[in-house]
Protein backbone atom coordinates (compact mmCIF):
# COMPACT_ATOMS: atom_id res chain seq x y z
CA UNK A 1 0.00 0.00 0.00
CA UNK A 2 1.21 3.24 -1.19
CA UNK A 3 1.37 6.11 1.77
CA UNK A 4 -1.93 8.69 1.12
CA UNK A 5 0.40 11.15 -0.03
CA UNK A 6 1.57 9.15 -3.17
CA UNK A 7 -2.07 8.11 -3.30
CA UNK A 8 -2.89 11.35 -3.80
CA UNK A 9 0.12 12.21 -6.33
CA UNK A 10 -0.47 9.39 -8.38
CA UNK A 11 -4.89 10.00 -8.66
CA UNK A 12 -3.28 13.38 -10.13
CA UNK A 13 -1.17 11.55 -13.20
CA UNK A 14 -3.68 9.30 -13.97
CA UNK A 15 -5.77 11.99 -14.72
CA UNK A 16 -5.76 12.56 -18.36
CA UNK A 17 -6.80 16.34 -17.94
CA UNK A 18 -3.96 17.10 -15.16
CA UNK A 19 -1.11 14.58 -16.67
CA UNK A 20 -1.60 16.61 -20.56
CA UNK A 21 -1.01 19.07 -18.37
CA UNK A 22 2.05 18.64 -16.19
CA UNK A 23 3.72 15.31 -17.72
CA UNK A 24 5.14 13.78 -14.54
CA UNK A 25 5.94 16.96 -12.71
CA UNK A 26 4.67 16.75 -9.06
CA UNK A 27 7.24 17.20 -6.33
CA UNK A 28 6.40 17.05 -2.47
CA UNK A 29 6.91 20.59 -0.60
CA UNK A 30 8.54 22.53 -3.33
CA UNK A 31 9.47 22.54 -6.69
CA UNK A 32 12.79 22.28 -7.65
CA UNK A 33 15.34 24.82 -9.04
CA UNK A 34 14.55 25.78 -12.96
CA UNK A 35 11.86 23.64 -12.72
CA UNK A 36 9.57 23.02 -15.93
CA UNK A 37 6.38 24.75 -15.89
CA UNK A 38 3.09 23.74 -15.38
CA UNK A 39 4.22 21.95 -12.28
CA UNK A 40 2.28 21.12 -9.06
CA UNK A 41 3.82 20.79 -5.46
CA UNK A 42 1.81 19.09 -2.55
CA UNK A 43 2.53 19.96 1.02
CA UNK A 44 0.75 18.38 3.60
CA UNK A 45 -0.94 21.17 6.45
CA UNK A 46 -2.09 19.40 9.13
CA UNK A 47 -2.88 15.67 10.50
CA UNK A 48 -6.11 15.37 12.77
CA UNK A 49 -6.50 12.05 13.67
CA UNK A 50 -9.78 10.59 15.33
CA UNK A 51 -8.72 8.07 17.36
CA UNK A 52 -11.86 6.27 18.24
CA UNK A 53 -13.20 6.01 14.82
CA UNK A 54 -9.77 5.52 13.00
CA UNK A 55 -10.51 8.30 10.75
CA UNK A 56 -7.80 10.82 9.55
CA UNK A 57 -8.71 14.09 8.40
CA UNK A 58 -5.60 15.60 7.00
CA UNK A 59 -4.94 19.26 4.59
CA UNK A 60 -3.47 19.23 1.40
CA UNK A 61 -2.67 21.68 0.01
CA UNK A 62 -1.67 21.58 -3.80
CA UNK A 63 0.33 24.04 -5.20
CA UNK A 64 -0.91 24.85 -9.56
CA UNK A 65 2.50 26.75 -10.98
CA UNK A 66 2.70 28.18 -14.64
CA UNK A 67 4.26 31.22 -16.47
CA UNK A 68 1.09 32.08 -17.69
CA UNK A 69 -1.73 32.89 -15.78
CA UNK A 70 -4.37 31.34 -18.46
CA UNK A 71 -2.31 27.92 -17.74
CA UNK A 72 -2.33 27.94 -13.97
CA UNK A 73 -6.14 28.79 -13.91
CA UNK A 74 -6.27 25.57 -16.44
CA UNK A 75 -4.45 23.14 -14.05
CA UNK A 76 -5.87 24.28 -11.00
CA UNK A 77 -9.76 23.99 -12.88
CA UNK A 78 -8.17 19.76 -13.67
CA UNK A 79 -7.15 19.56 -10.13
CA UNK A 80 -10.63 20.52 -8.20
CA UNK A 81 -12.17 18.13 -10.85
CA UNK A 82 -9.84 15.38 -10.30
CA UNK A 83 -10.37 15.26 -6.67
CA UNK A 84 -13.20 17.12 -5.73
CA UNK A 85 -15.41 14.43 -4.01
CA UNK A 86 -13.46 11.47 -4.30
CA UNK A 87 -14.57 8.24 -3.08
CA UNK A 88 -13.17 5.28 -3.38
CA UNK A 89 -9.99 3.10 -2.62
CA UNK A 90 -6.83 4.77 -3.85
CA UNK A 91 -3.65 2.70 -4.06
CA UNK A 92 -4.82 0.31 -1.18
CA UNK A 93 -5.81 3.60 1.00
CA UNK A 94 -9.42 3.53 1.54
CA UNK A 95 -11.05 7.48 1.69
CA UNK A 96 -13.95 8.38 2.70
CA UNK A 97 -14.48 11.68 0.30
CA UNK A 98 -11.69 14.17 -0.71
CA UNK A 99 -13.31 17.91 -0.55
CA UNK A 100 -12.11 20.82 -2.10
CA UNK A 101 -11.64 23.58 0.48
CA UNK A 102 -10.42 26.95 -0.50
CA UNK A 103 -8.06 28.21 -3.35
CA UNK A 104 -7.14 31.84 -4.19
CA UNK A 105 -4.54 33.24 -7.22
CA UNK A 106 -1.13 34.60 -6.56
CA UNK A 107 1.86 35.68 -8.26
CA UNK A 108 5.64 35.03 -7.36
CA UNK A 109 7.03 38.49 -6.79
CA UNK A 110 10.60 38.36 -8.72
CA UNK A 111 9.77 35.56 -10.80
CA UNK A 112 6.44 36.35 -12.11
CA UNK A 113 5.24 32.73 -12.26
CA UNK A 114 1.70 32.59 -11.52
CA UNK A 115 0.52 30.14 -8.35
CA UNK A 116 -2.70 28.85 -7.41
CA UNK A 117 -2.90 26.92 -3.60
CA UNK A 118 -6.12 24.70 -3.27
CA UNK A 119 -6.35 23.34 0.02
CA UNK A 120 -8.50 20.32 0.00
CA UNK A 121 -9.11 17.56 2.89
CA UNK A 122 -9.08 14.16 2.92
CA UNK A 123 -10.99 12.04 4.78
CA UNK A 124 -9.46 8.67 4.96
CA UNK A 125 -9.29 5.60 7.33
CA UNK A 126 -6.22 4.55 9.05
Amino acid sequence: MTSVHGALRNLLLQDSSVADLISDRIYPLRLPLDCQMPAISIHKISNPIDHVTGFATPRYQFSCWSGTYAQVQQLSDAVIECLNRYKGVADGNPIKQIAYLDSHDAIEDGSGIFHIPIDFKIIHMR
